[in-house]
């Protein structure tokens, strides 16, 4: 066999060359066919929240925590949170707040004030004023949570 036989495809080299062009077409399929197998499955396990929205709905509760670090509430972290207390109480009052807990969580007072709010709108609007209060004070914590039952 010579140089010329390859360039024509003849020869042995006719068998391999065909043994490539059909294993390149093969690992294309091979791929081709993977990513749609993996899309297919992607999209069966983007389903399995039971047809329910993954997108989260607005916060419509949270709680506001006084610490201590050993020494008990500091009196400016009572101070807010006692702030925040009436801010609920009005807010209760006036029909935004339709839960409100006050919970011991320490033994050197630390505290828990848990509101529910009717709409997110309120909620958005409490947590910033209380948050504005409570700027700058050590030991005090608002959180974005369900209460607990």
């Amino acid at each position: 066999m010579n140089v010329s036989d390859v360039d024509k495809g003849t020869g042995d080299h006719q068998g391999k060359a065909d043994h490539c062009r059909m294993f390149s077409h093969t690992s294309v399929l091979s791929v081709v066919m993977a990513g749609f197998l993996l899309t297919g499955a992607g999209m069966g396990c983007a389903d399995m929240g039971g047809g329910k929205d993954t997108v989260s709905s607005p916060p419509q509760s949270f709680s506001i925590y006084a610490l201590s670090r050993g020494k008990g509430v500091p009196e400016e972290a009572r101070n807010v949170l006692d702030k925040a207390r009436a801010l609920l109480k009005t807010a209760q009052e006036q029909g935004a707040v339709t839960r409100l807990t006050d919970q011991r969580i320490g033994l050197e007072g630390e505290t828990r004030v848990c509101a529910e709010l009717r709409d997110a709108d309120s909620a958005s609007e409490l947590v910033a004023d209380i948050q504005q209060i409570s700027l700058g004070v050590d030991l005090i914590n608002v959180k974005i949570e369900a209460c607990p039952q």
